[in-house]
């Protein structure tokens, strides 16, 4: 028989049975959607940094702070170009210094920019990053130039040439007319260097000046040029081709040693640029926008091959179910001279034109689900011609042409086991009670979503843990509000006046957060041991409009103290104090003691503090509200603001926000494992109705026999829905350890955590038994109130 006719006849079997044909295609449209997104993210993630051109040459220069006991991805400026001219194996080297978020000037609005970096010309030549329009002429030696990408260039100048145009940034309530000297092409967004706006180190230089705070002689540019100590920079160095690294860790090492000092010992190596990604977990670093996270990538990996095989398994068990009905075609194509090989062969068409159909839905869907699911996880992945995409749709086609033909070949083998004698008379074909393959893919089904909702209800409780714990401070009423250019002291006493402001504070940065300083002092009760601490440096009052419990001595007053520090717990031991009250520490007088709080994200165990008392570096305003009648106080603090001068935007955050952000990732994962277990509860539930038409097929004459000998509705249908009761136990028996265990790896992530409780897997595996009954029951339902007569009169 022709492969024309193979095909025609498998469209005639498709039209014949249109339910299990829509539903075997549903199933496959969304596993095989899924597997798609899941393909184009991960390959997006893996294929980090590779765009870059000598990707494989380039690398970052690393410290190992000995008093610190940290890994430094930042490091003195003198680094690079002293190893340039020392070592043959360097071709070329550039920095790269973070400015973070400026404001741009347009018109007379101030628009926030989150990526602006430091570098020198050599930069682009290093990464292969081209330049569009304008040059680097001059770039390195000329003052006030600026690089713009073509996204910004765009935003800013729409059609005109931005080339020689002028840009107003604005930093810390300075503003800098800046000259766009040229435009460069957009770096991909899965690069670890993010840049919209290029200034020169010049620049970097001036704003190091302006934002250090040291307790000696702030030091000039120079200085930051020359000197071997200060990890402010990034290093990049362009290796040529065939050097052998670890030779050349070895002499750059050697290179730090003889430039250390007793107090600033340098331990240098080198990081691939390629692992920078995945590979800086454990690596401080000033200039990282985000990091990779190759377990979480895994994990998303294999949850999107458990819903394939899901989807697979969903095929497999409506595939046979319709060979059941189609048995007696086979039987007679037999008697009349077809061959077992011809046979096979139309059985595997038949499941191959299912996976076929499915791919080009499964693609559509895939193309509207994946930002939605990319932006879930905090990216902004889309379907567009790519190498990632090209890959990802031959990895799909391979996966849909295997699904139909293992699917297909699988049915062929146990319809080739049926007696034609037994099929042409319409005796029971016997494929039921022990099929153990059929069962124990159910049960695996049924395992998958359990794993999945029991995972998603830990995540949510982690995350409602983290809101509702107590981290040491008073969280109702308290809101962060970004200072600007706005005068601290004017507005703290414009808003006072309010009786519905508490209290009002400068902060460096407002707790919780992510920002980090890390600071490595003199031990007061020896100054020749240096001790680990965190530092954070803030107005008058801080301690009251945080709500943190003074347990000795007392906050910062204007009227009892212009300096001082407060220290928490955990800094007493740590620091060597004794009688603690107005000892002196490296950043003055001990003028009180808090209890500990969590100033980082439940992630983090509470860490040695040291609070130092400088109005001056304040970057945000703590605001202590009275919890009644919020709106009117806010517009209140709008309208304060607008008249305190000060052109930076108001804008504010409770404290629940900054939570938010916070835990930004936990509460994605929550929602991607959430949509995960929610397709994987769907496909199963396919197949749990597609077994449950087969045994019902199955045992027609058994359930007719049993309605003319007397028995019940309801008795047929426990008959038939009790195994699928057996098989929900024994999938909770067999996923609850293995979620229990995966769950507590997980938590292992945090330092304050919730309790793993036994009702998650209890709710979880009530969910699966629910869902399993409410789909066969109705099906079981149709075959117990069948009229027997129907199922006997040939009998």
């Amino acid at each position: 028989m022709s492969f024309k006719n193979n095909l025609q006849i498998s469209f005639r079997h498709l039209k014949a049975d249109k339910i299990n044909t829509f539903i075997s295609i549903s199933g496959l449209i969304l596993g095989l959607g899924i597997v798609m997104v899941v393909l184009v993210f991960v390959l997006n993630e893996l294929g980090y940094d590779s765009s870059f051109a000598n990707n494989k040459q380039i690398y970052r220069v690393l410290n190992y702070n000995e008093s610190d006991n940290h890994i430094w991805a930042n490091t003195p400026f003198v680094i690079a170009e002293e190893a340039k001219n020392k070592f043959a194996e360097i071709e070329n080297f550039a920095h790269q210094y973070n400015i973070g978020n400026i404001e741009v000037k347009k018109n007379t609005e101030y628009i926030p920019e989150p990526d602006m970096i430091c570098t020198e010309s050599d930069f682009f030549s290093i990464f292969g990053i081209d330049i569009l329009q304008g040059s680097l002429n001059d770039f390195d030696k000329t003052e006030g130039k600026l690089l713009v990408n073509e996204h910004l260039a765009t935003k800013y100048f729409g059609v005109e040439d931005p080339v020689g145009q002028h840009l107003d940034i604005r930093y810390s309530g300075k503003e800098f007319p800046m000259e766009v000297a040229a435009v460069y092409r957009d770096i991909p967004q899965n690069s670890s260097i993010k840049a919209t706006l290029i200034a020169s180190m010049d620049f970097a230089m001036q704003h190091l000046e302006d934002n250090i705070q040291t307790n000696t002689d702030k030091p000039d540019e120079n200085e930051f040029r020359q000197a071997w100590k200060g990890v402010f920079f990034t290093s990049f160095l362009l290796l040529k081709d065939g050097v052998d690294t670890k030779a050349f860790e070895a002499k750059l090492q050697k290179l730090g040693q003889e430039n250390s000092s007793e107090n600033n010992k340098l331990s240098l190596s080198i990081q691939p640029f390629s692992d920078i990604y995945f590979g800086s977990e454990k690596i401080v670093d000033n200039n990282r926008k985000e990091q990779g996270n190759l377990s979480m990538l895994l994990v998303l990996a294999f949850i999107g091959f458990l819903i394939l095989v899901t989807a697979s398994i969903n095929y497999l068990n409506l595939a046979s179910a319709k060979a059941m009905s189609q048995v007696k075609n086979y039987a007679v194509r037999k008697i009349c001279g077809a061959r077992q090989k011809s046979i096979i062969v139309q059985m595997i068409i038949d499941s191959t034109l299912i996976t076929i159909l499915a791919l080009p839905f499964a693609i559509l869907v895939a193309s509207v689900s994946l930002p939605y699911i990319s932006s879930m996880l905090g990216k902004d992945y889309s379907i567009e011609i790519s190498g990632q995409l090209v890959a990802s749709l031959s990895i799909l086609a391979l996966i849909t042409l295997t699904t139909g033909i293992v699917s297909g070949s699988l049915v062929s083998i146990r319809s080739s086991r049926f007696g034609l004698v037994n099929v042409l008379k319409g005796n029971k074909i016997d494929i039921g009670d022990k099929h153990y393959t059929r069962k124990a893919m159910v049960i695996f089904q049924i395992a998958v979503f359990i794993s999945l909702i029991s995972t998603m209800f830990l995540v949510q409780k982690q995350v409602r843990y983290a809101f509702n714990k107590d981290l040491g401070f008073a969280k109702e009423g308290l809101i962060r509000v970004p200072k600007g250019d706005h005068n601290l002291d004017l507005f703290k006493q414009e808003i006072k006046k309010n009786p519905n402001v508490l209290s009002a504070s400068g902060t460096l940065w407002m707790p919780p957060s992510n920002n980090k300083m890390y600071m490595s002092i003199p031990k007061v009760s020896n100054h020749d041991e240096q001790v680990k601490v965190n530092g954070l440096f803030v107005d008058y009052g801080f301690a009251e409009t945080m709500g943190l419990k003074i347990i000795m001595g007392s906050d910062f007053d204007k009227e009892k103290n212009n300096s001082g520090v407060l220290v928490n717990e955990s800094a007493i031991e740590t620091l060597g104090l004794t009688d603690i009250l107005g000892e002196q520490t490296a950043f003055g007088p001990v003028v009180g003691v808090v209890s500990d709080f969590n100033m980082f994200s439940l992630h983090e165990a509470i860490t040695p503090m040291i609070i130092g008392l400088n109005p001056g570096m304040s970057q945000s305003i703590a605001i202590r509200l009275r919890t009644e009648n919020l709106p009117a106080t806010i517009d209140f603090l709008k309208e304060t603001w607008a008249n305190t001068g000060g052109t930076t935007a108001f804008d504010f955050e409770f404290t629940d926000d900054i939570l938010n952000d916070m835990y930004e990732s936990d509460i994605r994962f929550s929602k991607t494992i959430g949509l995960l277990a929610i397709i994987a509860v769907a496909i199963a539930t396919l197949g749990l109705f597609g077994l449950s038409l087969l045994m019902g097929k199955q045992r027609i004459k058994e359930i007719g026999v049993r309605k003319v000998n007397g028995a019940r509705t309801n008795e047929i249908m426990t008959l038939l829905n009790k195994d699928f009761v057996m098989w929900v136990g024994v999938a909770f028996i067999v996923a609850t350890p293995i979620s229990y265990y995966a769950m507590n790896k997980w938590l292992e992530n945090f330092a304050y955590k919730t309790n793993l409780s036994w009702w998650i897997f209890v709710l979880a595996g009530v969910m699966a038994l629910g869902i399993a009954l409410l789909t066969v029951s109705w099906q079981s339902w149709r075959a117990a109130t069948r009229n027997p007569v129907e199922a006997l009169r040939y009998e």
